[in-house]
């Protein structure tokens, strides 16, 4: 039953977050090329615009794993209200529906709830990157570290607004590495 609340409500969610705002011009094109296995691994949330989805969470993380067959897994956790709080956890699988545009992700969650991240920009050494969607109200800053140095985030917020992102509308993610790298170890 948690399971179809659940997916209910990441569907509604998206669909009223894509018909509640009005066009802006951004610019989400993804990036033109991509070294799947550089990008794979662990990632911390480091700023994101608000959504029903994470509305809450904190200590945000996403976990991308090549499995032998070769598909990729993609799990996301994060606490409610709290670095102690409720543990919330997601599983989905990733696809680039299209080799031409290789920034482009699918994940699909519960079989059913498809949605596509647009890598926007990645640094040269896959430490820090800049993740928006088809729509103009997604965007995350992730990083492999759980934190960025002042300059470099500052960097990547000037990138967004260069695309037409509101960055004063980030929320910004406190993290718990010990507890974070503890679990992850466990996979």
């Amino acid at each position: 039953m948690k399971l179809l609340l659940l997916t209910i409500l990441l569907v509604g969610s998206n669909i009223i977050t894509a018909t509640a705002q009005p066009d802006k011009e951004i610019d989400n094109r993804a990036i033109d090329s991509l070294d799947l296995k550089k990008y794979v691994g662990l990632w911390y949330e480091i700023a994101r615009f608000d959504h029903p989805f994470e509305r809450g969470l904190v200590g945000v993380t996403t976990q991308y794993i090549i499995k032998p067959d070769g598909n990729i897994e993609v799990i996301g956790c994060g606490y409610q209200d709290s670095l102690r709080g409720e543990k919330k956890e997601i599983v989905g699988k990733v696809r680039i529906p299209d080799t031409t545009q290789p920034g482009i992700l699918r994940v699909t969650y519960f079989l059913i709830f498809n949605t596509d991240y647009h890598i926007l920009e990645v640094e040269k050494d896959y430490s820090a990157a800049l993740i928006g969607s088809s729509q103009c109200d997604h965007l995350w800053i992730v990083s492999r570290t759980p934190t960025l140095p002042p300059k470099k985030l500052k960097d990547l917020e000037q990138r967004a607004r260069r695309r037409g992102y509101d960055t004063t509308a980030l929320i910004f993610v406190p993290h718990d590495q010990q507890q974070i790298q503890e679990e992850y170890t466990q996979l």
